[in-house]
């Protein structure tokens, strides 16, 4: 397949996790989310944490707002951290970033660690603690998913598409014909949702995208399975990781573009207005685009960027 992007490995499970923040919840912690009203969630910009203890400057992965479902519909965040490497401060991390997001919000935090390394089990509440003199002080938990030690066989035919594409960071079978099969069942998961109308071109892309970072397929056991399905009379290939990733390959080059763009005028203005955006959405021309990045990086100002040329 096509990696369209060569988006970093965090950033994709960002994006994937934001793309199915209702049906991760619904996935891993179905009884808080029998508590949320999931139709309202709504992501914060990153969050900086620089008043954390001993100087150190981080960012929160995921920080949702959603409103619960019981008594006033009360305003909570939930906030998702993935750990791709195991880390002796991680659960006091954990502890920090809960801390300054209540304390800063003044609002509930649901706490979610997703890690991509073997934890104690695969779904638990993980516990921080700590003591003086022998006295417990604070206990924090958290909720801890860590991936490798779930079931991909049986994730991959969940009720949420999410599944088909977690199935690929999750337990694998041990032969690699079986990795293959879970590679191919996946992808026909993902055409099923398609089919049915549970996500559209956009998401189910960024389902196949990460099914073919993280168990893919090498060009002799891509041709042959291809050769296979065709002989079958099966597309799933066809419809899933070809016809999308051309697709998407056509207005690849223009999104990196327009992701520069953005990233600039933060770095020169401080922010991207809903007039730069709009103006943004007007430049359909490659051509278009080169100019404006030209004329973004010598104005002085917004106003003066967006001002037509006489």
């Amino acid at each position: 397949m096509i990696n369209i992007e060569r988006i970093g490995h965090d950033q994709l499970f960002k994006q994937l996790l934001q793309a199915f923040f209702a049906d991760f919840m619904r996935l891993f912690d179905p009884e808080t989310a029998a508590q949320l009203d999931l139709s309202t969630i709504s992501f914060r910009d990153a969050e900086a944490f620089t008043d954390i203890p001993q100087g150190e400057r981080r960012t929160a992965d995921l920080v949702a707002e959603i409103r619960t479902l019981a008594g006033l519909k009360e305003l909570i965040l939930a906030h998702v951290e993935i750990q791709r490497e195991r880390e002796a401060r991680f659960p006091r991390r954990m502890w920090q970033y809960y801390s300054v997001l209540r304390q800063r919000e003044d609002l509930p935090v649901i706490p979610i660690a997703v890690v991509l390394y073997p934890g104690r089990v695969g779904i638990a509440r993980e516990v921080y603690e700590e003591t003086v003199l022998g006295q417990t002080i604070l206990t924090f938990s958290y909720l801890q998913i860590s991936l490798p030690l779930l079931d991909s066989t049986e994730y991959v035919g969940a009720e949420s598409v999410l599944g088909a594409g977690l199935a690929s960071v999750m337990r694998l079978p041990a032969r690699r014909e079986a990795q293959i099969a879970l590679h191919l069942a996946s992808l026909r998961r993902v055409r099923e949702a398609l089919d049915t109308g549970q996500v559209d071109d956009a998401r189910a892309f960024l389902l196949v995208n990460f099914i073919a970072t993280y168990l893919p397929l090498n060009d002799a056991e891509r041709e042959e399975l291809r050769v296979q399905l065709e002989q079958e009379g099966d597309s799933t290939m066809e419809t899933t990781e070809l016809t999308w990733a051309e697709r998407m390959f056509e207005q690849g080059e223009q999104r990196g573009m327009r992701a520069a763009i953005r990233q600039l005028l933060r770095a020169r203005f401080g922010s991207v207005s809903p007039e730069a955006e709009a103006t943004l959405a007007g430049l359909t021309r490659e051509e278009d685009l080169t100019a404006f990045i030209g004329r973004a990086a010598v104005a002085r100002s917004e106003a003066e960027l967006l001002t037509p040329a006489p």
